[in-house]
């Protein structure tokens, strides 16, 4: 996503709170529904799902939203209005047929039990990788990036 005035605004509000951040920052929105959006970023602000799940294959195709260990990641809302700020402290790749349990504890409450995480994740990776000629598979490469709050509005 784009760093607008407004990102760039409230990343100089975050690097006045929290000093010690590396230089630069992700943008990114929890999803591509606005309802999903809110929701995503309710439970993240509220440090109830404390990771996002991505494709390696995809983020190969968008560098800039590849996830580093200590990186941080401005979240915004569907809008693109900051709401958040989280900062990488584990990222864990894995093919999506070995997701378990550990992954999924960084998930939502509601979307901890695998087949429910498989029935969110599987329609909207299929939706996303559409447009490049892809389909999801079993063996596809999922990062796991687990994160912790460290600024929120």
């Amino acid at each position: 996503m784009e760093k607008t005035d407004l990102t760039q605004a409230f990343w100089a509000d975050v690097r006045k709170a929290v000093p010690d951040l590396p230089d630069g920052y992700r943008v990114r929105r929890a999803s591509g529904n606005p309802e999903f959006a809110e929701i995503i970023m309710d439970l993240i602000l509220t440090e109830k799902k404390r990771g996002l799940f991505g494709l390696k294959l995809l983020q190969d195709r968008q560098p800039e939203q590849v996830p580093t260990l200590g990186g941080v990641m401005v979240l915004v809302d569907f809008e693109g209005i900051p709401c958040g700020a989280v900062q990488t402290v584990k990222i864990t790749l894995t093919p999506y047929k070995d997701i378990n349990e550990e992954h999924l504890a960084v998930e939502g409450p509601e979307a901890r039990q695998l087949d429910v995480w498989q029935n969110i994740h599987w329609p909207y990776w299929t939706t996303m990788l559409e447009p490049h000629g892809l389909s999801p598979s079993e063996d596809m490469i999922v990062v796991v990036e687990q994160f912790k709050l460290i600024y929120s509005t």
